[in-house]
C-alpha cells in the first residue's frame, strides 16, 4: 500500500469550469477537497462561449449567477451568423435557445461568457485549496480509495495524496481516463484546428463586429467539401 503525503475526501484533477464548480460546490456540502490543475495559471484564452441554463441554475444556487451575468457579453454576441463570405452581409442568423430570451422551465437565462471571464469568478467561489502547476501522473486503487501521485511541473517534487474519490475533470484527454484504462469509442479526432486569436484596439474589417476579438480558424485535415460560411460573433475586453 503505498504511503501517502496528504489525505483528502475527494481530489479533483482539472481546474477548468467543471473542476472549479465541482470544488465550489463540494466546500458547500462541507466535503473536503483539493484541487490539482497541471498548468501555472487559470487559462488566459477566450475558450467555449456559452454558459447554458442548467449550468447557470447551478451558479444561481452558489450565489454567482448575477455576477457571471454582470461579467457577460451582451446576448447579441451569441448570435450565430451565416455568410459567403467575411466581408458579405448576413443571409440568416439563428439565435441560441435560453440565451436570447427566458425559457418556460427555468428560473434563470444562459448568458454568453468565456473561460477568462467565467473561471475566475469560480475559483473565488471557494476556500479548498488550488494547487496550480501540479499534474496527475499515475492512480492506484485501493479497498476505501485511491492514491494519485501528483509531480510539481516547475520543481519536479512527487507528493501522493490518497483521497475517497477521484473526480476527473481533466478534458477530452484525461489522464485519469487513460489510467484507469478507459477507453474512447467513435471515429476519433475528425480535424485538427489551428486558431489565432488577436487582441485589437480598433475596429475590425467585418461590417458587425465590434473591438474585441478575431478568431480565425484553420481545418488541418480532412480536406471537407466547400460550405457556407458560419461566424458566431464575439467581443471581449480590452487588455
Amino acid at each position: 500500500m503505498p504511503v501517502a503525503d496528504a489525505d483528502v475526501a475527494v481530489l479533483i484533477v482539472g481546474g477548468g469550469p467543471v473542476g472549479l464548480t465541482a470544488r465550489a460546490l463540494l466546500e458547500r456540502w462541507g466535503v473536503r477537497a483539493l484541487l490539482v490543475e497541471k498548468h501555472r495559471e487559470l487559462s488566459p484564452f477566450p475558450r467555449a462561449r456559452l454558459v447554458n441554463v442548467r449550468s447557470m441554475e447551478i451558479y444561481r444556487r452558489l450565489g454567482l449567477a448575477d455576477r457571471i451575468t454582470a461579467g457577460a457579453f451582451a446576448p447579441e454576441y451569441g448570435r450565430i451568423r451565416f455568410r459567403d463570405t467575411l466581408h458579405d452581409r448576413d443571409f440568416a442568423t439563428a439565435a441560441m435557445v435560453g440565451i436570447n430570451a427566458p425559457v418556460p422551465e427555468s428560473p434563470v437565462i444562459g448568458v454568453v461568457t468565456s473561460q477568462d471571464r467565467l473561471e475566475p469568478t469560480l475559483l473565488g467561489a471557494a476556500d479548498a485549496p488550488v494547487r496550480f502547476g501540479v499534474e496527475l501522473i499515475d492512480l492506484v486503487e485501493e479497498s476505501e480509495g485511491v492514491v494519485a501521485f501528483l509531480v510539481d511541473r516547475r520543481s519536479g517534487e512527487e507528493t501522493r495524496v490518497r483521497a475517497r474519490y477521484v473526480l476527473a475533470a481533466d478534458g477530452a484527454n484525461s489522464t485519469v481516463r487513460q489510467r484507469l484504462g478507459i477507453d474512447t469509442t467513435g471515429p476519433g479526432a475528425m480535424a485538427g484546428f489551428t486558431t489565432r486569436v488577436r487582441r485589437r484596439s480598433q475596429p475590425l474589417v467585418c461590417p458587425t463586429a465590434r473591438r474585441g476579438l478575431l478568431h480565425r480558424a484553420r481545418i488541418v485535415r480532412p480536406a471537407l467539401p466547400r460550405r457556407r460560411l458560419g461566424l458566431v460573433r464575439s467581443h471581449t475586453r480590452r487588455r
